[in-house]
């Protein structure tokens, strides 16, 4: 489905290097929802190449901007609404990664791996929460404010298969097209994939994004809000034996059972 192009912001009349970077800010946010590349961004605010890749990447660097190595793209970081929670405290997202971190933080610990929590954005999956695992080698792949298309990794497919069966088919087409630029993923592998997640109730993704690098991943609905949530395990790819994945499904679904009954308990 085609976005619509919102108007461009006006650009000020000042050229200090802080203007030019709320201008990029403003137009990653409001032109590029879901993702611009450098170039794009560049000739939509008429800026020179090499000074809008200076200033993506510095803001990138504070964690204003966040920048998709496989597609390519820029994002809004997650920074920004960390930003606006300590003004007003309101932001929704910042709130339910409060209340979901022990979870994550229990997960991680049990499973020795980097653990994801993730929710829907729009056609997108946006990771809201990362806890490191103690195993010695790292195998994170995603960071707070980090967004895939609904399908591609463990916690966007867990999210999409958590879908009602129409609407999961119709984001696949929807997002047709921008599979490709996470190693060459079709549309025919997301769909695949998605069956197969929806009869198996998890994902598992073994390295066809990132090479030797596993992933599981569960979606399951928060009581009080009307969407789902993911949690995914990412490991590298040898750790992932078959025993191992049911292990870590197992420690995954004892977690989400743990906090469900605290959430749903009488105070």
């Amino acid at each position: 489905m085609p976005v619509e192009k919102q108007k461009s912001p006006v650009r000020p009349a000042s050229s200090t290097t802080l203007a030019k970077a709320s201008l990029l800010l403003r137009t990653v946010a409001n032109v590029f929802p879901t993702g611009g590349t450098l170039s794009r961004i560049a000739r939509e605010i008429d800026m020179n190449t090499a000074t809008t890749h200076r200033l993506l990447t510095a803001l990138a660097h504070e964690g204003l901007l966040t920048f998709d190595p496989y597609a390519k793209t820029y994002h809004v970081g997650f920074e920004l609404l960390q930003i606006a929670e300590s003004a007003q405290a309101v932001a929704p997202d910042l709130q339910l990664r409060h209340r979901l971190r022990p979870m994550i933080l229990a997960i991680a610990r049990r499973s020795e791996e980097s653990t994801y929590l993730s929710i829907r954005s729009s056609r997108d999956s946006l990771c809201i929460d990362v806890a490191e695992g103690s195993y010695p080698v790292s195998a994170n792949t995603l960071t707070a404010g980090a967004r895939r298309p609904l399908g591609i990794g463990a916690g966007a497919m867990a999210l999409l298969a958590a879908l009602p069966v129409a609407e999961g088919d119709r984001m696949v087409n929807t997002n047709d097209g921008r599979y490709e630029q996470y190693s060459g993923i079709t549309r025919d592998e997301v769909a695949e994939g998605l069956a197969l997640s929806r009869r198996q109730g998890f994902v598992f993704n073994n390295g066809r994004i990132v090479p030797e690098v596993a992933a599981l991943g569960i979606a399951f609905q928060v009581p009080d809000i009307q969407h789902h949530v993911a949690i995914s395990v990412a490991s590298v790819a040898s750790r992932m034996s078959a025993d191992r994945r049911e292990l870590v499904v197992n420690v995954i679904r004892e977690e989400i059972s743990r906090w469900l009954s605290r959430e749903v308990s009488p105070a």
